[in-house]
């Protein structure tokens, strides 16, 4: 598979019109996985930046590093944290390693041409809403075909959306930073209350959705009039 090499240094003139997908585990990539990248090169018509545990250091600014509890995290919450860090500060598109025919390329001009949208993406499921708790839960449930999904989209860079996103997710990082460094994750799929192959639950201390869905979905409803929903979604099966 050709890799397109792209990072920080080298975009000349891409501008945030590339995609990102991250593999931050150290797992090898299932045969269904590596069909599911390879139809992110062939198949969204714009670079494609494949992120890696090895190559993340290529797009980290030396004025925002990553958060400290960065290292701690399960590798799908790494993912999740990366999305933020590089939605807010590159802007462009990202998605995850899931089999897409969709071309990027009018999805992109489709948000740039916008003077109001802040993000594009495809109208989110119920089956992919986070389940959040209470009554404010509840609305947003309830909405959710007025906002956007969390496995592919394109965000404008450092908006108020991404900002806020940001700075919710480092806050959280901060609170939770000395039971990270005390149970990191072990595993992937790593989660709180998770039981493990022993027969114990998992200490570490993040819920699943915890630092992306519970965050988004909110935000998402609060900036829904600035969304651009679209055909953008990748298949969700037959991924793993």
């Amino acid at each position: 598979m050709k890799n397109n090499a792209l990072n920080s240094n080298n975009l000349n003139g891409v501008n945030s019109r590339i995609v990102f997908c991250l593999w931050t585990g150290l797992e090898l990539m299932s045969q269904n996985r590596l069909k599911a990248l390879w139809s992110l090169f062939k198949n969204t018509g714009r670079p494609v930046a494949f992120v890696t545990e090895n190559t993340v250091a290529e797009w980290v600014l030396p004025h925002a590093p990553l958060h400290t509890a960065y290292k701690f995290l399960s590798s799908t919450h790494k993912s999740d944290y990366l999305r933020c860090y590089l939605m807010h500060h590159y802007g462009g598109g990202y998605s995850d390693i899931k089999y897409t025919e969709a071309h990027w390329e009018p999805f992109f001009v489709q948000l740039e041409q916008s003077q109001e949208a802040l993000a594009l993406g495809y109208t989110e499921l119920a089956e992919g809403m986070t389940h959040l708790t209470g009554s404010q839960g509840d609305m947003i449930r309830k909405a959710h075909q007025e906002i956007i999904g969390l496995c592919a989209f394109i965000f404008k860079p450092n908006t108020d959306l991404t900002r806020t996103w940001y700075t919710r997710l480092h806050e959280l990082l901060d609170q939770k930073l000395q039971l990270l460094e005390a149970q990191p994750g072990k595993f992937s799929l790593d989660q709180q209350g998770l039981i493990l192959p022993d027969g114990q639950a998992s200490l570490y201390p993040l819920r699943w959705a915890e630092i992306l869905g519970e965050i988004l979905h909110p935000l998402f409803y609060q900036y829904r009039q600035q969304l651009i929903k679209a055909a953008i979604e990748p298949k969700f099966h037959s991924y793993r």
